[in-house]
């Protein structure tokens, strides 16, 4: 897989984020949680190395028509047409606000146990440093209520997403 190229969610990916038809797989939802339109391929992979097979998750995903390549980043010269292009409905999620990114992510992984978690992040300011203190605490919530494995997934998940928002 091309590590320059930049992918973003189709219509069909927020559908299935949106309403969960069951037709792409949960270790595979992970990966698409975290595509958001504007991180490279290499440094989508390198974010989701605690999800093996992250290389071949997203390959499956493009074939399937749940994400797609919406740029790709050679060379700064290149990049240049990219940013003056008008922006394409299928890259909403790019603008997606971090808090709604977490929001989706407690509800993915969590389902039914999110209640608890959706409610802080919900009372949380769309502030970077509000979030990542409000991260923490799903993340001890998670842990001490729901399952240690899933509080680790949200908080190396939720990180990602905060990173990937700050730049």
């Amino acid at each position: 897989m091309n590590g320059t190229v930049i992918f973003g969610k189709t219509r069909k990916g927020l559908e299935e984020l949106a309403h969960r038809t069951a037709a792409v797989p949960q270790k595979l939802r992970s990966v698409l949680i975290l595509v958001d339109g504007k991180t490279r391929c290499a440094e989508l992979v390198q974010k989701c190395s605690f999800i093996p097979q992250c290389d071949e998750h997203l390959e499956w995903l493009e074939k399937n028509g749940f994400i797609e390549a919406v740029g790709s980043v050679t060379t700064a010269a290149s990049a240049l047409p990219a940013a003056s292009a008008s922006p394409s409905p299928m890259q909403a999620p790019a603008t997606q606000s971090p808090r709604k990114a977490l929001l989706d992510l407690a509800q993915e992984l969590l389902g039914a146990h999110a209640g608890a978690v959706v409610q802080r992040l919900q009372d949380t300011d769309d502030h970077h440093d509000a979030l990542v203190q409000t991260l923490e605490r799903c993340h001890k919530l998670i842990r001490l209520s729901i399952d240690e494995k899933k509080a680790e997934q949200f908080r190396k998940m939720g990180s990602a997403v905060l990173a990937s928002a700050r730049r």
